[in-house]
């Protein structure tokens, strides 16, 4: 076996970006109906369990986000963690022409204004419970008030590529 030496990286963000993406993570979806209109932003960096009580999620959003201004002006966010299948969906959502993200994309909107992506694996209806700067990033703990479970597997983002669960039972190990 071979062992990689741990080494600096120089403060290079492009080396950071590389390591960072070796860590396999979901696909989540923050979406809400704010001013009249649908807004969604994608994120590799959202986490489940921060707590159990409160209910806590989180996710570091880039300060720069345009879309992250609008979100945070919601009263509730849907948070949908994509499922197999969806990749094409989460380009579709994250692209820069705005005004059509949401065409011919099947989703809920829940009383309060939340977003849901329909085939998710899981939804959480949520409200901003707290905001952290965190360097070129804000820490966004989000309170879960409702959820629901898909029957969808996640999707997973790792070494920047979209990638999906096997079914062990499917696999043929001989």
């Amino acid at each position: 076996m071979s062992q990689t030496k741990v080494r600096g990286f120089g403060g290079d963000p492009t080396v950071v970006r590389s390591a960072f993406a070796q860590f396999p993570s979901g696909v989540a979806v923050l979406a809400a109906d704010v001013a009249g209109g649908k807004h969604a932003l994608v994120a590799s960096s959202f986490m489940v369990g921060v707590s159990l009580e409160p209910c806590l999620g989180a996710v570091a959003v880039q300060k720069s986000s345009e879309t992250w201004g609008v979100l945070e002006e919601a009263g509730s966010l849907g948070v949908s963690i994509l499922g197999k299948g969806q990749s094409d969906l989460t380009r579709k959502l994250a692209s820069k022409d705005r005004a059509s993200r949401f065409e011919q994309v099947a989703i809920d909107i829940g009383e309060a204004g939340a977003v849901f992506i329909e085939d998710a694996a899981l939804w959480l209806e949520c409200s901003i419970h707290e905001v952290t700067e965190a360097g070129d990033h804000w820490m966004v703990l989000l309170e879960v008030h409702k959820l629901g479970i898909g029957e969808n597997e996640p999707l997973i983002w790792h070494g920047a590529k979209f990638r999906e669960l096997v079914d062990a039972r499917t696999v043929d190990v001989e």
